[in-house]
């Protein structure tokens, strides 16, 4: 069975060829891996691009350790996921990321102001969102932080500029998750709204057995994926909880916004802003 890779792995693989450092090579074999099609036909030559992947991440690590070569900035992530604001010099990104997140980046008119990655942490009702702002010369250090992002936020004020930040993502082969906004024109609310809409997450609420007045809100928020279950609310708990349960009572919501009592087993779906109360054995 012939392999038949699309056009896309064949731009990977001559970015490969014309790499000048390991992390490039390792970038370009990465997406090279993504676009081979994945069949009977391909197992060898995808076993051949794997192996040839380890190797080259053995060899950055190790000369990385040496402190030749190598990312110089490693944003660690934190929180229940991570976005990056990416735009061009003077488009709004500081301003925004001390907005969402109450951070001191350096905000000025000058060109180039932000150098290196800025960090904050953004506070929905009580779930911390990590944003990263990429400074805009686009290195590819710092561009790296984006492939491993959950979502990209392109911060633009012009017409045309999220055309130019889409040909940088596809330079640097960046498939992430990506929405436009314009800081000039929408406010810091409706741009956090926009964030958390984008990531498809939803918050879930937890309460102590103790505490039979389920018309109080909870404290204790937990974002998750949405869709999901009993069954991902106890894992993300505990593994215990799961091996342990008897069922567990969700306080939530009709269609008509009156409020209900449900006793639900493991597969049940949550909806956001539900109240959950788990019993094990």
């Amino acid at each position: 069975m012939p392999v038949n890779p699309p056009a896309e792995y064949y731009l990977a693989e001559e970015k490969f060829r014309n790499a000048k450092n390991k992390e490039d090579k390792i970038i370009a074999m990465e997406e090279m891996i993504r676009q081979m099609p994945k069949h009977h036909g391909s197992e060898k030559a995808l076993a051949d691009l794997k192996s040839k992947l380890a190797k080259l991440k053995k060899e950055s690590a190790a000369s990385s350790k040496k402190g030749k070569g190598g990312s110089k900035f490693n944003v660690h992530k934190e929180g229940e996921a991570q976005a990056c604001l990416i735009g061009f010099t003077n488009s709004g990104k500081s301003w925004l990321l001390n907005k969402l997140t109450g951070s001191k980046a350096s905000v000025s008119g000058h060109p180039y102001t932000t150098t290196k990655p800025e960090v904050g942490m953004m506070d929905y009702k009580g779930v911390k969102i990590q944003i990263v702002e990429i400074p805009g010369t686009f290195e590819r250090e710092h561009m790296a932080i984006a492939r491993t992002a959950e979502l990209i936020v392109f911060v633009v004020g012009e017409a045309g500029e999220e055309l130019k930040l889409e040909g940088i993502l596809k330079g640097n082969f960046i498939a992430t998750r990506r929405i436009e906004v314009n800081p000039w024109k929408e406010s810091p609310d409706q741009i956090k709204e926009n964030i958390w809409k984008s990531l498809d997450m939803m918050i879930v609420y937890t309460k102590k057995k103790a505490h039979n007045d389920y018309k109080t809100p909870a404290t204790s928020p937990m974002a998750m994926p949405v869709g999901g279950t009993i069954r991902d609310f106890t894992q993300r708990i505990h593994k215990d909880f799961e091996r342990n349960f008897r069922f567990a009572r969700v306080s939530t919501t009709d269609k008509k916004g009156r409020q209900l009592m449900k006793q639900v087993g493991l597969d049940y779906k949550l909806k956001n802003g539900d109240i959950v109360e788990l019993h094990t054995t």
